[in-house]
């Protein structure tokens, strides 16, 4: 396995396709998790030999969706309705790349959020979220 870096530990609460994308690796802090992670392997390349983009976006998507429900609670349930995202830079196989999202205004019926992805603490892509807040339709 590859060297996971101390703070972190496996995330086990992951859908069928995330679990197809991970693993993922979450930090918490006080309870709530601060940061989500995921090291780039060859399965998360694509026909460049890059990270394909979509998985930047879905871990954003993830974090996010993350922030939100802990600002929210267990009560709710969640779902995407527009994220926005910007490429800086590639990231490449081995790269630690971190998701850190916060939510930046909290509705009754929607919550917006940002997301940043680092490697070594370069910024290397940001995602902007907004999500419904609706009634809980069981799992997770």
């Amino acid at each position: 396995m590859t060297q996971i870096p101390d703070g972190y530990r496996e995330r086990v609460h992951n859908s069928e396709f995330t679990d197809l994308c991970g693993p993922f690796f979450e930090k918490i802090e006080d309870g709530k998790q601060i940061e989500l992670a995921l090291r780039i392997s060859r399965k998360h390349s694509n026909l460049r030999g890059i990270t394909h983009g979509g998985l930047l976006v879905t871990i954003a998507d993830s974090a996010i969706g993350d922030a939100v429900a802990q600002a929210y609670g267990d009560e709710f349930g969640l779902v995407t309705v527009s994220l926005t995202s910007e490429f800086y830079r590639p990231a490449k196989m081995g790269d630690w790349v971190v998701a850190r999202a916060s939510v930046q205004k909290q509705g009754r019926r929607m919550a917006f959020a940002d997301c940043f992805l680092y490697v070594d603490d370069e910024k290397i892509f940001r995602a902007t979220g907004v999500f419904a807040i609706v009634e809980r339709q069981g799992g997770r």
